[in-house]
């Protein structure tokens, strides 16, 4: 795995990378697998990973009480090495940053990276827990993205944002129209809905 992808984490990816070498050492395990990847971004707080979790009711303790303990006595020094999948999750986080249009690499990307490798053991430890399927995971994920890009992109403050909330379906219309448009999907709304707001406003005067 390249150095870039480190490179291009945010400082909560990283942190939630600590977290889940921790997690790793905690259970006396050799390696760094997805499963303590997904404990590192739940522990993170700070990250839109753990935020999107914690809104399906999925807390670290409940994750932490399916892993099994390695019989170890003390866990291994130095770096941990990733096993397979925890390496084609990192690395497909770029992949999903770049789908985005983000720069930096978040937790929220590790997130829809993990929830895509369906065979790791991370996902099928989310799956177990998790009262929705992962489609409706990765849906509120995107939303979550929009409505903070949207926010920061325009410096707006609190009072100045409007939520607007769509079923899967109609989420999944807009993203289409958006990608028609050749847009991304906050911008896309954006201007529809100021279309909107002037034709309305025109109508009445």
């Amino acid at each position: 795995m390249g150095a870039t992808v480190f490179e291009r984490f945010t400082d909560q990816a990283r942190r939630s990378v600590v977290l889940a070498s921790e997690a790793a050492r905690a259970h006396h395990h050799d390696y760094l697998g997805t499963e303590h990847i997904l404990l590192g971004l739940i522990r993170e707080r700070d990250g839109a990973a753990a935020r999107s979790l914690e809104a399906f009711g999925v807390s670290a303790a409940v994750i932490d009480g399916r892993l099994t303990t390695g019989q170890g006595e003390q866990a291994r020094s130095g770096h941990l090495p990733f096993t397979r999948h925890a390496k084609q999750v990192l690395e497909q986080s770029l992949h999903e940053t770049s789908l985005l249009g983000h720069e930096r690499i978040g937790t929220e990307q590790i997130l829809l990276a993990l929830i895509d490798d369906g065979e790791s053991t991370g996902a099928r430890l989310l799956g177990e827990v998790l009262p929705v399927d992962f489609d409706q995971l990765r849906q509120h994920i995107l939303r979550q993205v929009t409505e903070h890009r949207l926010t920061a992109e325009l410096g707006l403050g609190p009072t100045q944002v409007t939520n607007v909330r769509l079923t899967d379906a109609e989420h999944e219309l807009c993203v289409a129209a958006a990608a028609k448009a050749g847009q991304r999907i906050d911008v896309w709304m954006r201007e529809r809905i100021l279309d909107a707001a002037r034709a309305g406003g025109a109508s009445t005067e």
